[in-house]
């Protein structure tokens, strides 16, 4: 199941239009023998996801959903990648310092910059085989652990609005 929701995402990644750039899958017009590294990306993609698994707040959301550990980082690191993108910056150095391993859900496969709306976040869920409709029910148990950790009210604000 685990190697099956890594792959849904990395074909939802690769497929989209802008992975295609952010990733520098392929070169420019000048470079056509460019080609993709397919295994350093699911290496990447993979290794990324499994730190992320043991993180306290997939631990949460793998608990309160019936979703599985692997689902519940890919859908946070969704979420948290709009919220990176969106809040000012004192909000997102907030967000930063209050999940332990941010980066293991937003880092390197590039999620931050893939991440613009709530559709993007939609089509994630979608590509890790979690109901989109599920985002109702992530938000507010990321927005509970943030104030079991004591985020400030701007912050858990301007996230309720964000992912509302």
């Amino acid at each position: 199941m685990k190697g099956l929701a890594v792959s849904t995402l990395i074909g939802a990644l690769v497929l989209s239009t802008p992975s295609y750039a952010l990733f520098g899958l392929f070169g420019s017009d000048d470079d056509e023998e460019k080609q993709p590294d397919m295994s350093a990306l699911t290496t990447q993609i993979g290794e990324q996801l499994n730190t992320a698994q043991s993180t306290p707040l997939a631990d949460l959301l793998s608990s309160e959903l019936d979703v599985t550990a692997t689902q519940a980082a890919g859908g946070a690191g969704a979420l948290l990648s709009l919220a990176q993108t969106q809040l000012s910056d004192e909000n997102s150095s907030e967000l930063s310092s209050l999940i332990p391993g941010l980066n293991s859900f937003t880092g390197s496969t590039g999620l931050t910059s893939m991440i613009t709306d709530m559709d993007s976040v939609k089509s994630t869920f979608e590509g890790l085989g979690i109901d989109p409709a599920l985002v109702s029910q992530f938000a507010p148990i990321i927005i509970q652990y943030l104030t079991s950790e004591g985020a400030s009210s701007g912050l858990l604000g301007s996230l309720t609005s964000l992912w509302g």
